[in-house]
């Protein structure tokens, strides 16, 4: 099932495009990796995809409605962002960041019910930090700051998520233990993640599909094994010799 698709997409800021139209489809389940250079537009054009800043124009559609006829809360439940941006509040819990992620389903007072709390408690034993409950935030080590914060987007439990740069400050095994949390997700619950990474073995490992973004040129949108046997991945990383999967 396509649960988000582009038409002439142009993002940037304000009147100003930084890449060209871009029409693609995301279904159900799957698991795609955004690839390209520093300041080609990767976290703009996540931001984009989940309503944080406007696009330049074109339209998105989720689950066939324009992405703009939904209210904030309903786009709340329907999709996740993990970014690389960090709460920077020094009073703020493990516990409470992660219960963050519940907002759009409590009610006007943020109540809590019996429901959310296991919500919450779960996503913290999915990621492996309900150690790590009781600790502020803000002590906390880089690695251990995105695993809270990939938490609070489990908790928000959305079908879609966008992840940027979601193996940025972990250590190799961690981030073993992530992509296999993310296949699990998208196989197990019929998450469609998306996320961008620097790290070709792994996305080439668990994803299904590429996205590859470069400054000025159209978005190459197809599946791994295409682009392997077309040379783009290589060209791409500028690899001297051709790679298997």
């Amino acid at each position: 099932m396509e649960v988000l698709k582009t038409k002439d997409l142009l993002v940037g800021y304000k009147d100003r495009a930084i890449l060209p139209p871009i029409n693609v489809s995301l279904n159900e389940g799957s698991m795609i990796a955004l690839i390209g250079p520093n300041g080609a537009g990767k976290s703009t054009l996540f931001k984009t995809l989940t309503a944080h800043i406007k696009a330049v124009s074109g339209s998105i559609e989720l689950f066939g409605k324009e992405l703009s006829s939904y209210s904030a809360k309903e786009k709340a439940t329907l999709i996740g962002l993990v970014l690389t941006d960090r709460p920077d509040d020094m009073f703020l819990k493990v516990y409470d960041v992660v219960a963050s992620g519940r907002c759009p389903y409590t009610n006007f007072f943020g109540k809590l019910s019996e429901e959310d709390e296991k919500i919450i408690s779960d996503s913290l034993e999915i990621v492996g930090i309900e150690n790590l409950a009781e600790r502020y935030f803000s002590a906390l080590s880089d690695g251990e700051r995105q695993k809270v914060m990939i938490a609070k987007t489990i908790a928000q439990n959305t079908p879609i998520i966008f992840m940027d740069e979601p193996t940025a400050f972990i250590d190799y095994p961690s981030k073993i233990e992530l992509f296999t949390l993310m296949k699990k997700l998208c196989k197990e619950q019929n998450k469609t993640i998306v996320f961008s990474s620097h790290d070709l073995e792994l996305l080439l490992r668990y994803t299904d599909d590429i996205w590859i973004v470069s400054k000025g040129k159209e978005l190459i949108s197809s599946n791994k094994e295409d682009l392997l046997d077309k040379g783009i991945i290589k060209e791409y990383f500028k690899l001297k010799e051709d790679i298997k999967i």
